[in-house]
């Protein structure tokens, strides 16, 4: 029998009133199995079964209701469901309900109910569901990162492909655990073995980079390649990069190029990607007005960072006219749009005075700002200077501070100088261990640290 025979005798009987034919055939719609995918059908044939007592079609009823699938959100509905799915013994609505209590959807927020309603779900079920709640509960609702992390692992530990990919983030940057690039790496080689979207794609990043594991480009393209496949957005981007590139697969500029012209439809980013490449010149000719026509289009859709990059543009007289005022504006757009970059080139504006009065007070001003979002080459400048004594008192401390931002967000240039404090004793104490790890972390983000890693191998062995 074909599968379109079974859907026609599915079809038949859930009109005849066939509980079990309904539900099937709701889940058919819902995934698009041997018919057109719709949300829509799939909530009418979970309603009808729901009625006629069914405890999974109530819970998928109330599911379609909570989130907008097919039906109109309604969160009070959705409850209403999940409340009587759970009185028919559906475990999954039980789960539900603690999570609406959590998050008061549907219902007054109580985040210690919830949390003692999802306990006690896991306690009686050991469903790993529970515990990914609980994890994201304590992070999200009551600011505990070492609960989080602890049912975060639980959860992974019991099979929940999303907590295994938190466990891998957590320990690509020592959040909570020990820092641990090999660790991170085999989390999310297990979330991508379950298939998972991101894991898939984390595992592409660990190959790309090296991290974890010996570089290879073509496992980063195979891996890419099916996060793409799941809708990953990121990853149809970074495969038009291999292939723009030919990193892991023979060079396609052509094919590259029109996938990312396809994807800047939907995703601004890949705007922002072609106005890059064409920018830097990066697997394509160098073109400044081409890149300057993708940079406006990300802009129009408010990514700060084309903003920025076409206060560049403006500044050098690249792909357009040079304006200097015209730079500042669009630096400023982007500044109010988060983008620290912009706030380090207005700083550096108002520090030359071209395109504003020169103010020295207030470039410092913007060069902290910049820095305390985490921008590196703002937070080297202000630590060099009060190291240094650059037009300030000299406060090596104070200025180690500037750098933290940066290091935590990876910077290469921050975490070489941080690495360089902690192995002299600049404004911290001397940490040869520590100042490894960061010129270890430093070369990963691709900064050379061959030399300066050789210094403090030598010290940590006692040689001068």
């Amino acid at each position: 029998m074909t599968r379109r025979d079974e859907i026609q005798r599915l079809r038949s009987a859930a009109l005849e009133g066939s509980v079990d034919a309904q539900y099937d055939l709701a889940c058919a719609y819902a995934e698009g199995d041997g018919v057109p995918r719709s949300q829509s059908t799939a909530y009418r044939w979970f309603e009808k079964a729901a009625g006629q007592g069914d405890a999974e079609s109530m819970t998928a009823a109330g599911y379609c209701l909570l989130n907008g699938d097919g039906v109109e959100e309604d969160h009070e509905a959705a409850v209403a469901w999940f409340r009587r799915a759970a009185e028919a013994g559906d475990p999954d609505a039980s789960r539900y309900l603690a999570s609406c209590t959590l998050y008061g959807e549907g219902m007054p927020q109580d985040v210690s109910e919830g949390l003692r309603l999802a306990e006690h779900g896991w306690n009686e079920t050991q469903d790993s569901e529970y515990a990914h709640l609980l994890a994201c509960a304590y992070h999200d609702l009551e600011h505990d990162l070492e609960r989080a992390v602890e049912w975060h692992r639980t959860a992974a530990e019991h099979g929940h492909d999303e907590s295994m990919v938190w466990m891998g983030y957590f320990s690509r940057y020592g959040i909570g655990v020990e820092r641990s690039l090999k660790r991170a790496f085999r989390w999310y080689q297990q979330a991508a073995e379950a298939e998972n979207d991101a894991g898939l794609a984390n595992v592409a990043i660990c190959f790309h980079n090296g991290e974890g594991v010996g570089q290879d480009f073509g496992k980063a393209f195979d891996f890419r390649t099916r996060a793409a496949e799941k809708g990953h957005v990121e990853s149809r981007m970074w495969l038009a990069v291999q292939l723009l590139q030919g990193l892991g697969v023979d060079p396609e500029p052509e094919r590259a190029l029109a996938m990312l012209a396809d994807l800047a439809r939907e995703e601004p980013q890949a705007a922002l990607m072609l106005g890059e490449k064409h920018y830097y010149g990066e697997g394509v000719e160098k073109d400044s007005a081409r890149a300057h026509e993708w940079f406006e289009v990300a802009a129009r859709q408010d990514v700060p960072e084309a903003w920025t990059f076409l206060g560049v543009c403006a500044w050098n007289g690249e792909g357009r006219k040079a304006d200097a005022k015209d730079a500042i504006e669009c630096y400023r757009r982007a500044a109010d749009l988060g983008d620290s970059h912009a706030l380090y080139n207005l700083g550096l504006a108002y520090r030359s005075g071209e395109g504003v009065e020169r103010d020295l007070k207030r470039a410092d001003q913007l060069f902290e700002q910049a820095a305390m979002q985490g921008n590196g080459p703002a937070a080297c400048l202000l630590a060099r200077r009060h190291i240094e004594g650059d037009g300030v008192p000299v406060n090596p401390s104070f200025g180690v501070s500037f750098l933290q931002a940066a290091v935590d967000d990876e910077d290469p240039e921050a975490l070489a100088l941080m690495a360089e404090c902690f192995r002299d004793g600049v404004g911290v104490r001397p940490d040869l261990k520590r100042s490894m790890e960061l010129f270890e972390l430093a070369q990963v983000q691709g900064k050379d640290t061959r030399v300066e890693r050789g210094i403090v191998r030598r010290r940590l062995r006692g040689k001068p």
